[in-house]
């Protein structure tokens, strides 16, 4: 994440380091570099690990996790509709066919409008991300000012992404793709 970038998290967490092993991790010091990728993993016990921690201590740059708190690899969601967010939850009792129809069409045409495509969008990534989600693979519409502005926010707002449009095989009951 951009505030963690040249700075250094002191923590509990987990690792797996194997299949079907799980590694407890107490007060590691984890050292994040300026381009946001994890430099270094020290240990307690590690040679210069004391006095690392005390550097970045010094410098204050060093962000303390509380006894009870634990640090968490960053979730990765490989399939997102991103422009069905707004309908989250909705008609789930409708067949697929109905509920494309009647919801899923209309709602993506209106991403031609720029400023309902911000907020959707803002919308979507911030809660993504508030909910640990650190990398996205996420589908968008044939808008192509809309897509631009789903990948400038998973910038601004620091996710990774692969953004691309669904790939429809069968224009004919897509209303949009006739527009």
């Amino acid at each position: 994440m951009k505030t963690l970038r040249g700075k250094a998290i002191l923590a509990d967490g987990f690792h797996a380091p194997r299949l079907g092993a799980v590694e407890e991790l107490d007060r590691m010091l984890v050292e994040v570099g300026e381009d946001g990728t994890i430099a270094s993993v020290r240990r307690p016990g590690d040679a210069d690990y004391d006095v690392t921690v005390q550097a970045h201590r010094q410098a204050q740059k060093l962000l303390e996790l509380g006894s009870g708190t634990y640090l968490l690899p960053g979730l990765v969601d490989l399939h997102v509709h991103a422009p069905q967010y707004p309908q989250l939850g909705q008609a789930l009792d409708v067949p697929l066919e109905d509920w494309l129809q009647k919801y899923t069409f209309p709602l993506e045409a209106r991403y031609a409008d720029i400023g309902f495509a911000k907020r959707s969008y803002r919308l979507l990534v911030d809660d993504l991300i508030a909910n640990g989600t650190t990398t996205a693979v996420y589908f968008a519409t044939i808008h192509q000012d809309a897509t631009r502005i789903l990948a400038d926010t998973c910038l601004e707002r620091g996710q990774r992404a692969l953004i691309g449009k669904v790939a429809m095989d069968n224009a004919g009951p897509v209303p949009i793709l006739l527009s």
